[in-house]
């Protein structure tokens, strides 16, 4: 028997009436909706069935405690580069249809300053029409120019009515490929398996491609991923390949897990086939390629008991052995919250293959995100272990992971509602790190500054829907900061938003210098080094970090003086944190080289935060006074 598509949300008195099963495909008539994909659903609204608006925010209730919350902005990090969100909504967007969901982002293997972003846009209504859009930057995150991706639906010059579930990838040679699934039908009842290729880094996109047309509405393809190779030296290297869910008229539970291969960059696609014969009820592929090769597919089994399994080609894809075990796992769901409940996160490090999974599961009946690998190529996998600190009470969903090429540096992401215990839709983003390839991990790092009301996205029969998954971009050395991408909701509806991690235990300054330079900035020492100047403001960018300001935006050095009669003295910003520098106030009575000295300056900590307040003193016996202050 399959479970009702509807229920009562625990958050509040969002219903939703008995699903008209007629309405839908034949390969879904008898298939667990809640086994679909987020942008499944919203492929087959129908006038409001499956998917709802969020509610208007002026019928919302602001007096409580969780919304003020939300409305609160914390002190980050000082690994983290703040916040951003990644440039105004599209025009072509109607204005009743603005939120993003479902977010993935890539960073070029062969220039580590190269990002590409993808995310579905447009906020889903009666009969409405959504696209997916994209966004690139060209200097390591800190900039973005985003754009809907062209001929894809109608809004943007396509023939598709909607289209949904982007993925992201770049091959060795500068070009972007967007995978996606778009409705060929007003009724939404087929839906094709997509491509969209760009030959010029991101510039331009031509028609999509199709991957695969299912031949009747008897079967169903949903939640689509795509790798690609990327090692030189193989023998399929820049082969493309695409796996899908297949639903047909026979399931009732998942689906079998499909793949379909480009040889020729995405241009044509071979026939579809299935990765294993006995696997008939699953979902959330994910395709890894390694280095020697061969590759390997995660996804999540429904058979009983529900179970994590990969199958592994040694022909790039063409062929599969037999299945292998990952873990037995136990469904998490969240209360109010539409998440991928069955979407694992799998990657593999360049240098050694090793295979990194993390998925949300209770753990000990407790909400977890776990995490799991593999060091023989996926044939056998490590007892999974919690990878999050949230406390038991609290929610952890929707995980993505990536990892240093050394294999060493592991990034895993995922929201969390430990800032907003008493809420079941106030959520922050949250980062686990290990630096011995999976071994240990450090205390998590909250991520967000402000919290995420998720009942500002659009609502489906399972919950409000962010998304099933989201995208983090490696981080690649020191230099190079981990880039999450996930939907936010500060401004008032879903948008996509990124920070740079720059990855350390510790901060230390390289950590900070990752997180707000380039790396095209960092290796140019009159921008990057220690005694660089990337804003131009006259502050060496070890002063800007022991300061605690912006080496990205000028400002002014921050000194406050005063002459109270018989001293001179200075005030000045100190980030507590930067303990791997000194900072240290001199005087001077007339610039010269040789006059400046601490003799008789007297250094005073006034307000000890995050950000301490210092003053130095000096007595005034002589006239004029200047003070330097020194990072070293």
């Amino acid at each position: 028997m399959f479970a009702p598509a509807w229920q009562t949300l625990a958050a509040g008195n969002n219903t939703f009436s008995p699903v008209d099963r007629s309405r839908l495909p034949a390969a879904l008539q008898n298939v667990q909706l809640e086994h679909l994909s987020s942008g499944a659903l919203m492929l087959l609204d129908h006038d409001g069935d499956l998917v709802r608006p969020p509610t208007p925010s002026s019928a919302r209730s602001t007096s409580s405690s969780a919304d003020n919350a939300a409305a609160a902005s914390v002190a980050l990090d000082p690994r983290i580069n703040g916040n951003l969100r990644l440039g105004d909504d599209p025009a072509a967007l109607p204005s009743t249809m603005r939120a993003q969901a479902e977010p993935d982002i890539e960073r070029s293997p062969s220039d580590s300053d190269f990002l590409v972003g993808a995310f579905q846009e447009g906020r889903f209504t009666n009969g409405g029409a959504v696209d997916c859009g994209y966004s690139v930057s060209t200097d390591g995150g800190l900039s973005w120019t985003r754009a809907l991706i062209p001929n894809l639906t109608t809004a943007s010059g396509g023939t598709y009515f909607r289209a949904t579930d982007p993925v992201v990838g770049l091959d060795l040679n500068g070009r972007v490929f967007i995978n996606s699934e778009g409705a060929t039908d007003a009724n939404f009842n087929n839906g094709n398996i997509l491509v969209s290729r760009s030959l010029d880094n991101g510039q331009t996109f031509g028609a999509p491609v199709i991957v695969y047309h299912p031949a009747s509405t008897s079967l169903f393809p949903d939640k689509p991923w795509m790798a690609i190779n990327t090692f030189a030296g193989t023998a399929t290297v820049g082969r493309i390949v695409v796996t899908f869910t297949l639903f047909s008229n026979t399931s009732n539970a998942g689906g079998s897990i499909q793949r379909s291969i480009s040889t020729d960059a995405g241009l044509t696609w071979g026939s579809v086939a299935s990765i294993s014969s006995t696997v008939t009820s699953a979902q959330g592929s994910q395709p890894v390629f390694l280095p020697n090769g061969n590759l390997v597919i995660v996804y999540w089994n429904f058979s009983s008991p529900e179970k994590l399994e990969a199958v592994i080609s040694t022909d790039g894809g063409q062929t599969f052995g037999s299945r292998k075990l990952i873990a037995n796992a136990t469904e998490y769901n969240e209360t109010s919250i539409r998440t991928g409940g069955f979407l694992p996160s799998a990657v593999a490090d360049r240098t050694n293959g090793n295979l990194f999974v993390v998925y949300q599961t209770r753990l000990s009946n407790i909400p977890r995100i776990a995490f799991t690998k593999s060091t023989d190529g996926g044939n056998t996998w490590s007892i999974p272990i919690a990878i999050s600190d949230n406390p038991t009470t609290s929610g952890v969903f929707n995980p993505a992971v990536n990892v240093s090429a050394d294999g060493q540096t592991v990034t895993a992401v995922f929201y969390d509602h430990r800032n907003n215990p008493g809420s079941n839709v106030l959520v922050d983003l949250y980062l686990a790190q290990s630096f011995d390839g999976g071994a240990t991990w450090q205390p998590n790092i909250r991520l967000t500054s402000t919290s995420t009301d998720a009942s500002l996205a659009p609502l489906t029969d399972t919950g409000y829907m962010l998304g099933d998954y989201q995208g983090l971009a490696e981080a690649t050395n020191v230099n190079v900061p981990a880039i999450p991408l996930w939907i936010d909701t500060r401004t008032g509806n879903p948008d996509p938003f990124i920070a740079r991690v720059g990855i350390s235990p510790t901060l230390n300054f390289t950590s900070w210098q990752a997180a707000r330079l380039s790396l095209g900035q960092i290796n140019n020492p009159a921008l990057g080094s220690k005694t660089g100047d990337a804003d131009f403001d006259g502050k060496s960018n070890l002063l800007e970090y022991a300061l605690g300001t912006s080496p990205t935006t000028p400002d002014a050095v921050g000194l406050t003086i005063n002459h109270p009669g018989s001293t001179y003295s200075v005030t000045y910003p100190r980030l507590k944190a930067a303990i791997d520098v000194t900072l240290h106030a001199f005087r001077s009575p007339d610039l010269s080289p040789g006059s400046w000295t601490q003799n008789d300056v007297v250094e005073t900590l006034l307000t000890d935060g995050a950000i301490q307040i210092w003053q130095a003193s000096t007595p005034a016996n002589s006239s004029p006074m200047f003070f330097r202050l020194q990072a070293q």
